[in-house]
């Protein structure tokens, strides 16, 4: 431990990168547990739709559903429901206007084209009768939080190595210097 400069600067620094980073730690943990439980919930979901012939009660369950999901996991899917056309083969429907659709859920979410929506939003189509379905949705959100604290607690480390390292190269040259003299 002779090499580790402990004063009052680095030992801070040390203790907010550690708890910044259990703090990710847990949290990593949390959005996990979450993750596993809102991936169940949506694969039922999906599979309740998914090549169905849907009737009016079918879209209005889907409607339920879809807002539960939403507000019980706070995510931002949407489903646009789309009358299959004659000429428009599966991928055209993911580029239509949801004013093209003929239902779309949640009613007050409209896609805004961003870097945003154009990188990490997903988009999957399924056959389900008369209809197409294209579901959009955010798949992992819940891992922002956790990243973003372990991001924090990396640049804590590394400014503590810095430091670390100014110490070591300054206790060798007081050494040099003494050794000289």
């Amino acid at each position: 431990m002779n090499f580790f400069g402990f004063n009052k600067k680095t030992k801070g620094l040390l203790y907010i990168f550690l708890l910044f980073f259990g703090l990710g730690l847990i949290s990593f943990n949390i959005a996990d547990s979450i993750k596993s439980e809102y991936s169940m919930v949506r694969d039922k979901f999906i599979s309740q739709i998914n090549g169905k012939d849907l009737s009016d009660n079918d879209i209005k369950k889907i409607e339920n559903t879809l807002q539960a999901i939403n507000e019980r996991f706070h995510t931002s899917e949407s489903i646009a429901i789309y009358g299959k056309k004659d000429g428009v083969n599966d991928i055209q429907y993911f580029y239509l206007d949801f004013n093209e659709a003929e239902y779309f859920f949640p009613i007050n979410t409209r896609m805004k084209e961003n870097l945003i929506t154009e990188l990490f939003y997903l988009t999957e189509g399924f056959d389900a009768g008369k209809y197409y379905i294209v579901h959009r949705y955010f798949p992992d959100w819940f891992y922002l939080f956790p990243v973003g604290l372990f991001t924090i607690s990396g640049v804590l480390f590394i400014l503590w190595i810095l430091f670390q390292i100014k110490h070591v190269y300054t206790t060798r040259l007081i050494k040099l210097k003494l050794k000289t003299h």
